[in-house]
Protein backbone atom coordinates (compact mmCIF):
# COMPACT_ATOMS: atom_id res chain seq x y z
CA UNK A 1 0.00 0.00 0.00
CA UNK A 2 1.22 3.34 -0.83
CA UNK A 3 0.46 6.20 1.58
CA UNK A 4 2.01 9.84 0.98
CA UNK A 5 4.21 8.26 -1.56
CA UNK A 6 6.58 7.07 1.38
CA UNK A 7 6.53 3.02 0.45
CA UNK A 8 7.63 3.87 -2.99
CA UNK A 9 10.62 6.42 -1.70
CA UNK A 10 11.87 3.92 0.59
CA UNK A 11 11.70 1.12 -1.48
CA UNK A 12 13.43 3.12 -4.74
CA UNK A 13 16.39 4.04 -1.65
CA UNK A 14 17.11 0.41 -1.66
CA UNK A 15 16.28 -1.38 -4.64
CA UNK A 16 19.52 -0.73 -6.54
CA UNK A 17 21.19 -2.41 -3.90
CA UNK A 18 19.53 -6.08 -4.77
CA UNK A 19 19.84 -7.53 -1.42
CA UNK A 20 18.75 -11.06 -0.80
CA UNK A 21 15.69 -11.73 1.36
CA UNK A 22 16.12 -12.62 4.58
CA UNK A 23 16.04 -15.84 6.16
CA UNK A 24 12.92 -16.19 9.05
CA UNK A 25 13.82 -18.75 11.96
CA UNK A 26 11.64 -20.80 13.50
CA UNK A 27 11.84 -19.78 17.62
CA UNK A 28 10.05 -22.72 18.74
CA UNK A 29 8.61 -26.12 16.86
CA UNK A 30 5.08 -25.17 14.60
CA UNK A 31 2.30 -26.89 16.31
CA UNK A 32 0.18 -29.08 13.80
CA UNK A 33 -2.37 -26.88 14.07
CA UNK A 34 -1.57 -23.63 15.04
CA UNK A 35 -3.57 -20.42 15.87
CA UNK A 36 -4.28 -17.42 14.11
CA UNK A 37 -2.16 -15.34 13.38
CA UNK A 38 1.41 -15.58 12.97
CA UNK A 39 3.93 -13.72 15.53
CA UNK A 40 7.00 -11.72 14.37
CA UNK A 41 9.26 -10.75 16.99
CA UNK A 42 12.23 -7.94 15.61
CA UNK A 43 15.06 -7.21 17.77
CA UNK A 44 16.43 -4.57 18.55
CA UNK A 45 20.38 -3.20 18.43
CA UNK A 46 23.58 -5.63 19.14
CA UNK A 47 20.67 -8.01 19.72
CA UNK A 48 19.90 -11.23 17.58
CA UNK A 49 16.64 -13.57 16.70
CA UNK A 50 17.83 -16.11 19.17
CA UNK A 51 16.87 -13.48 22.17
CA UNK A 52 13.18 -14.13 22.24
CA UNK A 53 13.67 -17.82 21.99
CA UNK A 54 12.08 -17.80 25.60
CA UNK A 55 9.17 -15.58 25.03
CA UNK A 56 8.09 -17.61 22.05
CA UNK A 57 7.96 -20.87 24.61
CA UNK A 58 5.00 -19.24 26.19
CA UNK A 59 3.33 -19.07 22.85
CA UNK A 60 3.29 -22.81 21.60
CA UNK A 61 -0.08 -23.00 19.77
CA UNK A 62 1.45 -19.85 17.71
CA UNK A 63 3.75 -19.51 14.86
CA UNK A 64 6.68 -17.91 16.36
CA UNK A 65 9.21 -16.19 14.12
CA UNK A 66 11.62 -13.87 13.92
CA UNK A 67 14.80 -12.92 11.51
CA UNK A 68 18.61 -11.37 12.50
CA UNK A 69 18.64 -7.82 11.23
CA UNK A 70 20.33 -7.20 8.44
CA UNK A 71 24.27 -6.92 9.78
CA UNK A 72 24.02 -8.92 12.94
CA UNK A 73 24.48 -12.78 13.48
CA UNK A 74 23.77 -14.47 10.50
CA UNK A 75 23.22 -12.03 8.08
CA UNK A 76 26.16 -10.17 7.42
CA UNK A 77 25.94 -6.90 5.34
CA UNK A 78 29.66 -6.69 3.68
CA UNK A 79 31.13 -5.08 0.90
CA UNK A 80 33.18 -7.33 -1.61
CA UNK A 81 36.09 -7.14 0.90
CA UNK A 82 34.41 -8.56 3.29
CA UNK A 83 34.15 -5.14 5.64
CA UNK A 84 30.77 -4.53 7.29
CA UNK A 85 28.34 -1.89 5.02
CA UNK A 86 26.42 0.44 6.35
CA UNK A 87 23.03 -0.30 7.12
CA UNK A 88 20.19 2.65 6.72
CA UNK A 89 16.21 2.23 8.66
CA UNK A 90 14.76 1.98 4.79
CA UNK A 91 17.19 -1.00 4.03
CA UNK A 92 15.49 -2.29 7.96
CA UNK A 93 11.73 -1.62 7.01
CA UNK A 94 12.44 -3.12 3.60
CA UNK A 95 13.32 -6.70 5.13
CA UNK A 96 10.48 -6.21 7.63
CA UNK A 97 8.08 -5.29 4.68
CA UNK A 98 9.28 -8.45 3.17
CA UNK A 99 8.42 -10.36 6.03
CA UNK A 100 5.03 -9.15 6.86
CA UNK A 101 3.93 -9.47 3.46
CA UNK A 102 4.31 -13.75 3.62
CA UNK A 103 0.92 -13.98 5.61
CA UNK A 104 -1.14 -12.00 8.42
CA UNK A 105 1.32 -11.09 10.79
CA UNK A 106 1.53 -9.30 14.52
CA UNK A 107 4.50 -7.77 15.33
CA UNK A 108 6.31 -7.80 18.95
CA UNK A 109 9.37 -4.93 18.26
CA UNK A 110 11.94 -4.38 21.10
CA UNK A 111 13.95 -1.29 21.23
CA UNK A 112 14.51 -0.67 17.57
CA UNK A 113 12.94 -3.18 15.96
CA UNK A 114 9.78 -1.64 17.76
CA UNK A 115 10.50 1.64 15.51
CA UNK A 116 10.48 -0.03 12.79
CA UNK A 117 7.56 -1.55 13.70
CA UNK A 118 5.91 1.47 14.18
CA UNK A 119 6.97 2.94 11.12
CA UNK A 120 5.38 -0.60 9.09
CA UNK A 121 2.16 0.22 10.97
CA UNK A 122 2.16 4.29 9.56
CA UNK A 123 2.69 3.07 6.09
CA UNK A 124 -0.05 0.54 6.45
CA UNK A 125 2.03 -2.35 4.79
CA UNK A 126 -0.17 -5.30 3.75
CA UNK A 127 -1.08 -8.35 6.20
CA UNK A 128 0.56 -6.01 9.71
CA UNK A 129 -2.53 -6.72 11.94
CA UNK A 130 -1.10 -4.98 15.12
CA UNK A 131 2.03 -4.26 16.91
CA UNK A 132 4.00 -4.07 20.50
CA UNK A 133 6.48 -1.49 20.20
CA UNK A 134 8.85 -1.21 23.71
CA UNK A 135 10.96 1.06 24.75
CA UNK A 136 11.44 2.18 20.68
CA UNK A 137 14.07 5.14 19.96
CA UNK A 138 12.31 7.81 18.29
CA UNK A 139 15.95 9.27 17.73
CA UNK A 140 14.58 11.96 15.71
CA UNK A 141 13.66 13.82 18.39
CA UNK A 142 15.87 16.78 19.75
CA UNK A 143 18.02 15.68 22.95
CA UNK A 144 16.71 11.91 22.53
CA UNK A 145 19.82 10.90 23.85
CA UNK A 146 23.57 12.51 24.29
CA UNK A 147 24.86 9.71 21.82
CA UNK A 148 22.51 10.28 18.83
CA UNK A 149 22.87 14.20 19.21
CA UNK A 150 26.33 13.30 18.09
CA UNK A 151 26.20 11.05 15.44
CA UNK A 152 27.64 12.10 11.90
CA UNK A 153 25.90 12.54 8.90
CA UNK A 154 24.39 9.36 7.21
CA UNK A 155 26.38 9.58 4.16
CA UNK A 156 30.05 10.27 5.81
CA UNK A 157 31.89 7.16 6.33
CA UNK A 158 32.14 6.21 9.46
CA UNK A 159 35.89 4.91 10.89
CA UNK A 160 35.82 1.01 11.73
CA UNK A 161 38.20 1.35 15.07
CA UNK A 162 35.33 4.20 16.38
CA UNK A 163 32.70 2.02 15.39
CA UNK A 164 34.29 -0.86 17.53
CA UNK A 165 34.62 1.29 20.63
CA UNK A 166 31.29 2.11 20.52
CA UNK A 167 29.84 -1.24 20.04
CA UNK A 168 32.06 -2.15 22.71
CA UNK A 169 30.36 0.74 25.16
CA UNK A 170 27.00 -0.31 24.15
CA UNK A 171 27.33 -3.82 24.99
CA UNK A 172 28.77 -2.92 28.71
CA UNK A 173 26.15 -0.34 29.36
CA UNK A 174 23.38 -2.83 28.27
CA UNK A 175 25.29 -6.24 29.80
CA UNK A 176 27.10 -4.78 32.65
CA UNK A 177 31.19 -5.23 32.23
CA UNK A 178 31.65 -8.54 34.35
CA UNK A 179 29.37 -10.33 32.21
CA UNK A 180 30.89 -8.62 28.89
CA UNK A 181 34.85 -9.67 30.40
CA UNK A 182 32.95 -13.43 30.75
CA UNK A 183 32.30 -13.27 26.78
CA UNK A 184 34.19 -15.68 24.75
CA UNK A 185 36.91 -13.43 22.36
CA UNK A 186 35.06 -14.34 19.22
CA UNK A 187 31.93 -13.37 20.63
CA UNK A 188 33.10 -10.29 21.84
CA UNK A 189 34.96 -9.64 18.22
CA UNK A 190 31.69 -10.07 16.10
CA UNK A 191 29.76 -7.59 18.26
CA UNK A 192 32.42 -4.94 17.88
CA UNK A 193 32.20 -5.93 14.42
CA UNK A 194 28.28 -5.06 14.06
CA UNK A 195 29.67 -1.65 15.25
CA UNK A 196 28.74 -0.74 12.17
CA UNK A 197 25.66 -1.81 11.68
CA UNK A 198 24.76 0.15 14.83
CA UNK A 199 26.18 3.30 14.05
CA UNK A 200 24.47 3.26 10.79
CA UNK A 201 21.20 2.22 11.29
CA UNK A 202 21.41 5.07 14.58
CA UNK A 203 22.20 7.61 12.43
CA UNK A 204 19.37 7.20 9.68
CA UNK A 205 17.24 7.05 11.96
CA UNK A 206 18.21 10.38 13.90
CA UNK A 207 18.28 11.47 10.64
CA UNK A 208 14.65 9.95 9.78
CA UNK A 209 12.74 12.50 7.32
CA UNK A 210 9.74 12.52 7.10
CA UNK A 211 9.25 11.89 10.51
CA UNK A 212 6.71 9.37 12.21
CA UNK A 213 3.38 10.31 12.28
CA UNK A 214 1.67 8.43 14.81
CA UNK A 215 -1.91 10.10 13.96
CA UNK A 216 -1.31 7.34 10.75
CA UNK A 217 -0.99 4.07 12.71
CA UNK A 218 -4.53 2.63 12.43
CA UNK A 219 -3.99 -0.68 13.70
CA UNK A 220 -3.76 -2.24 17.53
CA UNK A 221 -0.89 -0.84 19.35
CA UNK A 222 0.65 -1.73 22.60
CA UNK A 223 2.92 1.26 23.64
CA UNK A 224 5.22 -0.81 26.32
CA UNK A 225 7.92 0.48 28.90
CA UNK A 226 9.77 -0.64 32.17
CA UNK A 227 8.82 0.79 35.52
CA UNK A 228 12.00 2.53 35.84
CA UNK A 229 12.55 3.53 32.19
CA UNK A 230 14.81 6.49 30.90
CA UNK A 231 13.00 9.92 30.75
CA UNK A 232 13.35 9.78 27.39
CA UNK A 233 11.48 6.33 27.00
CA UNK A 234 8.80 7.91 29.82
CA UNK A 235 8.22 11.04 27.00
CA UNK A 236 8.20 8.79 23.97
CA UNK A 237 5.88 5.97 25.49
CA UNK A 238 3.19 9.10 26.25
CA UNK A 239 3.79 10.88 22.76
CA UNK A 240 2.96 7.56 21.15
CA UNK A 241 -0.04 6.57 23.46
CA UNK A 242 -1.25 10.24 23.36
CA UNK A 243 -1.05 9.84 19.39
CA UNK A 244 -1.50 6.61 17.80
CA UNK A 245 -5.33 6.35 17.95
CA UNK A 246 -5.58 2.81 18.83
CA UNK A 247 -3.10 2.81 21.30
CA UNK A 248 -2.69 1.81 25.00
CA UNK A 249 -0.06 1.67 27.57
CA UNK A 250 1.42 -0.69 29.43
CA UNK A 251 3.98 -0.55 32.54
CA UNK A 252 6.11 -3.47 32.88
CA UNK A 253 7.69 -4.01 36.80
CA UNK A 254 10.90 -5.69 37.75
CA UNK A 255 12.53 -5.62 34.47
CA UNK A 256 14.97 -3.15 32.73
CA UNK A 257 15.48 -2.59 28.68
CA UNK A 258 15.98 -6.04 28.12
CA UNK A 259 12.02 -7.18 28.73
CA UNK A 260 12.44 -10.13 26.55
CA UNK A 261 15.47 -11.28 28.08
CA UNK A 262 14.46 -10.74 32.03
CA UNK A 263 10.57 -11.53 31.43
CA UNK A 264 9.72 -13.06 28.44
CA UNK A 265 6.32 -14.35 30.38
CA UNK A 266 5.59 -10.97 29.98
CA UNK A 267 6.04 -10.38 26.35
CA UNK A 268 3.70 -13.26 25.83
CA UNK A 269 1.19 -12.07 27.66
CA UNK A 270 1.33 -8.61 25.98
CA UNK A 271 1.32 -10.38 22.45
CA UNK A 272 -1.81 -12.52 23.52
CA UNK A 273 -3.78 -8.97 25.17
CA UNK A 274 -3.18 -7.28 21.60
CA UNK A 275 -3.95 -10.84 19.60
CA UNK A 276 -7.30 -10.27 21.66
CA UNK A 277 -8.29 -6.88 20.55
CA UNK A 278 -8.01 -7.78 16.58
Amino acid sequence: MIQDGREVSDRQSVTHLNLPPLTTVALSPVPAATSWPRILMVHGTIDRSSSFKRSAKHLGEYEVISYDRRGYASSPFLDENGVPRKVSWQIHLQDLTEVVAQKPTVVFGHSYGGTLALLAAERQIDNLLGIISFESPLSWFHNWSTWTDTLTDPAEEIDPEWARQQARRFMIFQIGEKNWNRLPPATKRQREAEGITMVSEMTSMANLSPVLDPTKIAVPTIIARSEDAAERHLKGAKFLTDNIPNSELRIIRNTSHGVHLQRPETVAELTRELIARL
